[in-house]
């Protein structure tokens, strides 16, 4: 069994949902992005063939609008992301406790005076993504949570993973993480 603690807190809830917003969606988070690429190449495209300085200015416009596109949703996001949170008073104060066994997990989540207890099986998580200090579990599709791999209180990394690894294509995990044995001489 490997257990695991984690109290909510903005920084980490940022870094999710940047995780979220460019990795776990896939390229439907590029989408935009790579049309008005592929638009300024085309305005490049016809601003050579036709010898029209408004083509290279329409190109130069759109590759701008490509390239900010998201840094400028990553910023959106981190500005609601601020007020979600002051809208929640309880956000902050909430602790979510983990008891990771062979075929389910126990969630305790203490939210103030309240506490809630539920039980979900591996078959009902959608993902399990890992990056070098966490595991997002995805229990919906926009609706995870946090595993801090330093927050782990009994067990280790390595082993949660491999409990994990009965999800099969749906635990992305980081082969590169895991410790590696000592070679033999």
């Amino acid at each position: 069994m490997v257990k695991a603690f984690h109290k909510n807190n903005l920084p980490e809830y940022k870094k999710l949902c940047a995780f979220h917003q460019f990795v776990a969606r896939g390229v439907r988070a590029y989408a935009y992005p790579v049309l008005f690429f592929a638009a300024a190449v085309m305005f490049l495209a016809l601003g050579i063939a036709f010898g029209n300085p408004a083509f290279y200015a329409g190109a130069g416009v759109l590759f701008v609008l490509a390239c900010a596109l998201p840094p400028v949703a990553l910023a959106m996001q981190n500005a609601k992301l601020g007020k979600k949170i002051a809208q929640n008073p309880d956000y902050l104060k909430t602790e979510q406790l983990f008891q990771f066994g062979e075929e389910s997990f126990r969630l305790t989540i203490r939210a103030g005076a309240r506490t809630e207890e539920v039980e979900i099986p591996y078959a009902q998580v959608l993902r399990i993504y890992e990056t070098k200090e966490y595991f997002y579990i995805y229990i919906g599709r926009s609706q995870a949570l946090i595993v801090g791999k330093a927050d782990i209180t009994e067990g280790s990394a390595d082993e949660l993973a491999v409990l994990f690894r009965k999800l099969g294509k749906r635990f992305r995990e980081k082969k590169n993480l895991r410790a590696q044995p000592p070679h033999a001489a």
